[in-house]
């Protein structure tokens, strides 16, 4: 088995709002956590994309504000979602926006829901409202079930590091999914369940799918 490397957080973009967003908060966070950053970019060549869209997609923009961040700029080729798949065997994080540049619909995309259910590591889909995508508002939420210390753990590790209040939701049936705060970090397990798959679709922040 490959071995995963924690030092490491992955992103894939498409140059779409999304794509872009996943890419920004990826970047953020590896700078705060001293990680390194894989930047996986959609391939012109095999994807359909905007011709207005720069030939970098947008990484370089991005990426200016963070010059001490170790970054790989990357090729999905042409199977993004294969070449996620496998570089989330080799990582600590996997970053993605809830939907790219040919996703209309509300919601989270097929390809990051594909992903989130099955990447070896933890998973970051990037969606809601702008102010928790950027981290305004300082509060992150672990919504907890039965034995999950390691949602608490990554949700603790995210506050601190982001100088942030934790707040810790227990899942009750029919539960809203919580709301007001930055972040959102659940339990995915070996298969998404019912809670997990709710956040992806209802959230109005990132959601953190911890493995």
């Amino acid at each position: 088995m490959t071995r995963v490397r924690p030092g490491r957080v992955t992103v894939g973009t498409d140059g779409s709002y999304w794509g872009r967003a996943a890419l920004g908060w990826a970047a953020r966070h590896a700078f705060r956590a001293g990680l390194e950053l894989d930047v996986y970019e959609a391939d012109r060549r095999y994807e359909d994309l905007p011709a207005d869209l720069p030939a970098d997609l947008g990484t370089g923009s991005v990426l200016r504000p963070y010059p001490l961040l170790t970054a790989r700029i990357r090729s999905s080729g042409r199977d993004a979602a294969s070449a996620l798949h496998s570089a989330a065997a080799e990582t600590g994080l996997l970053v993605l926006g809830c939907r790219g540049q040919h996703k209309c619909h509300l919601g989270v995309g097929h390809h990051a829901l594909t992903l989130a259910a099955s990447a070896q590591c933890d998973v970051v889909i990037v969606r809601g409202r702008p102010q928790a995508v950027h981290g305004e508002l300082r509060k992150v939420t672990a919504w907890v079930g039965d034995g999950d210390d390691a949602v608490l753990a990554r949700a603790r590790d995210y506050a601190r590091r982001t100088r942030s209040v934790l707040e810790v939701v227990r899942q009750q049936v029919a539960e809203p999914v919580p709301d007001g705060t930055d972040l959102l970090v659940i339990g995915g397990g070996a298969r998404l369940g019912l809670a997990a798959r709710t956040a992806l679709h209802h959230a109005m922040c990132p959601v953190y799918i911890v493995r």
